[in-house]
């Protein structure tokens, strides 16, 4: 499945989120570190601050830390404009914000090694500034950037301590005591750091993209079935994800009486809104009792209750629905917003089949099974008992009847079947 152009849009919006909170995280970061600093310069350890060279050269990183941070806010800003406006940030802002930002301490480590003669500040904690920039750039949810970061970090570090070790002349209290090929070997595990950043961002990023294919197939369902099915309906059937499977359920076949004469004598805009004014309120009806509506056509309806959504009590559900069509239809006459109509209902429980048939082009949401024969075979019986609602022995036996007069009308040999199926008359 691939994500729609809104979607996607909407999928680059929740990766700017990211920046903003990778880019937040950076600052937070960076003025925890500040105060550890600033604690340790005035508190804790004086020698420290004096085999970096004094309070001078300590001033200098605290400097350097506060533009960092001065410029992370500028980052932030430039993101929360792009959010501010729906837009998402462009690979290439990403690419150079990530460049300046692992250039910081590169910077600060050359400038310490060239300026100041201290080839032992390569080995300083300012180092495992590296490190972190390459675990924040996970939440670019990019692996080439992460991958970028790395490369662009041991390539940096690399260069910084081939100048150290081999073109800088310093006092035995700065120089390096161990040897230049381990220095090397952080270089490369910068390379690995970046690689293995990349590789966590990837996953992370399939996983936040597959809830969003996830919620286009929801979106696409809701748009399937429209207003007709309830969202619990929905979500079943997305989790389900149109697998065919077997289970108990209720259906039900709807007839509009004579809508064909009807139809012969209006225009089409006349028919439509017929449709329109009747069908809404029988679709509402399904939906407030947990009925998927399987198919609406011209003069009729199909739907299923306990399928998708499993419900032990599909039939008392369908058998409700269907007492409350009939009222419906009776008032809706009666307030005059229809003509004169009578609607004929069969409800029969057993097993059917659910699933999407179709092609990747087109899908349909079906039902088949002897029990959606019998429903259509069982409403059209009601033209011959001159009722509105019968059910079968099957729905009867599941159903609390409540103060309904259901009366056996006798057995029925049905089109297209072998065995004989009782029939009950609802009022």
């Amino acid at each position: 499945m691939s994500i729609t152009t809104e979607l996607y849009e909407d999928f680059e919006i929740e990766i700017t989120k990211s920046e903003y909170k990778r880019t937040r995280l950076i600052i937070g970061t960076f003025i925890i570190g500040l105060v550890i600093i600033l604690t340790n310069l005035f508190f804790i350890d004086e020698s420290i601050r004096n085999f970096y060279g004094g309070i001078g050269n300590y001033a200098f990183i605290v400097l350097w830390i506060l533009l960092l941070i001065g410029y992370e806010l500028i980052v932030l800003g430039l993101i929360r404009h792009a959010q501010a406006n729906g837009k998402p940030v462009s690979g290439r802002f990403k690419f150079i914000s990530s460049l300046i930002e692992i250039s910081f301490p590169s910077l600060l480590i050359f400038y310490m090694v060239d300026i100041k003669d201290m080839v032992s500040f390569i080995d300083s904690p300012v180092m495992l500034m590296y490190f972190l920039f390459i675990i924040f750039s996970t939440l670019h949810l990019d692996f080439k950037l992460s991958a970028i970061t790395g490369v662009l970090s041991g390539i940096q570090f690399g260069l910084i301590v081939f100048y150290g070790y081999n073109y800088k002349t310093v006092s035995p209290m700065y120089a390096l005591t161990l040897p230049e090929n381990s220095m090397y070997m952080r270089a490369l595990l910068l390379f690995i750091a970046g690689g293995a950043a990349g590789f966590v961002a990837e996953e992370v990023k399939k996983r936040v993209k597959g809830s969003f294919e996830l919620q286009q197939a929801k979106n696409e369902m809701e748009m399937m079935f429209g207003q007709q099915v309830s969202r619990e309906v929905v979500n079943a059937l997305v989790e389900d994800r149109g697998i065919i499977k077997k289970t108990e359920a209720t259906v039900m076949a709807l007839d509009i009486r004579n809508f064909s004469r009807f139809a012969e004598k209006r225009s089409p805009d006349e028919i439509m809104e017929f449709q329109n004014k009747i069908f809404g309120p029988l679709l509402q009806i399904i939906n407030q009792h947990q009925g998927v509506v399987n198919q609406i056509l011209g003069d009729g309806i199909m739907a299923t209750f306990g399928s998708p959504v499993e419900n032990i009590l599909h039939a008392d559900m369908a058998y409700l629905a269907g007492l409350k069509i009939v009222d419906k239809v009776k008032e809706l006459c009666e307030q005059g917003i229809i003509h004169e109509t009578k609607v004929g209902i069969g409800l029969h429980s057993g097993q059917i089949i659910t699933g999407n048939i179709g092609n990747e082009q087109r899908k349909q949401y079906s039902i088949s099974g002897t029990a959606v024969i019998i429903a259509f075979r069982v409403e059209q019986l009601n033209k011959e008992f001159g009722s509105e609602l019968l059910i079968t022995e099957e729905v009867k036996n599941r159903i609390e009847p409540g103060k309904e007069d259901i009366m056996f009308i006798g057995s029925s040999s049905l089109k297209g079947l072998d065995t004989m199926v009782n029939i009950y008359r609802v009022r």
